[in-house]
């Protein structure tokens, strides 16, 4: 067997929550629930499909080290099909007081300053040794480190180096998503199995690594593990595009970010233009109604995208030259609003006075300067 093949994949995060999604339908909340663990089986199930040799955790498998016995006794049981395949489990990463713990797993444990090297026996199954890192290896083995340190590969002829991060190498640079290497050397980060807030946009998942002992040559290629995936989409408005047609536009680009059912998008939309209004009365310009209006026509979005925000950037305006007393209509409300919200409280003050609260906030001189531009 002239070809190795082995999935990577970074801190698996097992016990950790997924946050920014408190006000999403209860069947997002219990996707949510298990998007993590789901993640991992979809990690297994892809070395599985890729007939992996070995499997590659070049991380912690929990955030919390109080969530890492519970995370090994349910990892144990999801592990089993790996052996039925021939699949061994690789775990770099954990300081060598975990491994105790980590022995359950029947794992070839990699601790910090070794390396593990990986050759072919001549049939289908592949052989893996533990070692120090400084100790030189032997020609045609392929050497797996663990490391942060950019350029330092491991003393063997063929090297690969994990460096753990939540998020994946770039593929920018590489071949139609396939990263080679140079110099008999690939030195690429996994990412984590799936995203657990909405700061963490984008996919992420693991690396698919092939390994060409005859030509001495490493590929790796991205393979999605996701079961949410959170991201911000910019809508850019035409110029004098009417506010109307806004709704329509939100819906249509929802639904363009359909999935196949097992992933769901999280968007945060972003409306950027010049809008006008034509006084229709479906012309809702506030955030929060577009964004209800949109959950509505999704039908709740079980697959595809479902909105989590929209809001509009800084640059964005609204045209009410042809109509200002939408304008005027606006302003009263914003006013009207705010002295009812500060005269509930100033009823507890016999010293009330009549008007507009000082203090209040920004909105009637800011109201007031936008009537004077209208008029």
């Amino acid at each position: 067997m002239s070809v190795i093949r082995f999935l990577h994949t970074d801190s698996l995060r097992l016990g950790s929550p997924i946050s920014g999604l408190s006000d999403s339908p209860d069947w997002l909340r219990k996707v949510a629930g298990s998007a993590v663990r789901t993640a991992v089986t979809n990690v297994i199930e892809a070395a599985i499909a890729g007939r992996c040799g070995l499997l590659l955790i070049a991380g912690r498998l929990t955030e919390s080290s109080q969530d890492l016995e519970l995370a090994i006794t349910w990892l144990k049981a999801q592990t089993v099909v790996l052996r039925e395949h021939g699949i061994r489990l690789a775990i770099a990463g954990h300081p060598e007081s975990d491994h105790a713990a980590l022995r359950r797993l029947d794992a070839i444990l990699v601790a910090p300053g070794q390396r593990m090297d990986v050759w072919s026996n001549g049939t289908e199954r592949i052989e893996c040794s533990v070692s120090s890192a400084s100790a030189p290896g032997r020609e045609g083995v392929l050497g797996i480190e663990v490391s942060t340190e950019s350029g330092r590969r491991p003393q063997t002829d063929l090297a690969y180096v994990a460096v753990p991060s939540l998020t994946p190498s770039s593929t920018s640079d590489s071949i139609d998503g396939v990263a080679v290497s140079h110099d008999r050397l690939l030195q690429i980060s996994a990412g984590c199995p799936q995203s657990i807030g909405p700061m963490e946009r984008g996919a992420y998942g693991c690396q698919l690594v092939e390994v060409d002992l005859s030509r001495r040559v490493l590929t790796a290629r991205t393979f999605m593990t996701d079961v949410i995936r959170f991201a911000q989409e910019l809508i850019s408005c035409r110029q004098g595009m009417a506010a109307s047609q806004l709704g329509d536009l939100l819906k249509e680009r929802s639904q363009s970010l359909a999935t196949n059912g097992r992933r769901t998008i999280v968007v945060e939309w972003i409306i950027d233009g010049n809008l006008w209004l034509s006084g229709a009365i479906t012309e809702p310009l506030s955030e929060f109604e577009l964004l209800k209006n949109l959950r509505n026509s999704l039908h709740a979005g079980h697959s595809g995208a479902w909105p989590c925000r929209i809001r509009f950037s800084d640059h964005s305006t609204v045209d009410v030259g042809r109509h200002p007393s939408i304008a005027a209509k606006e302003f009263t409300a914003v006013v009207r609003e705010r002295i009812l919200k500060f005269s509930s409280c100033d009823r507890l003050n016999e010293n009330t006075s009549i008007g507009i609260p000082m203090g209040a906030g920004s909105e009637a001189p800011v109201g007031l300067d936008l009537l004077r531009r209208v008029a």
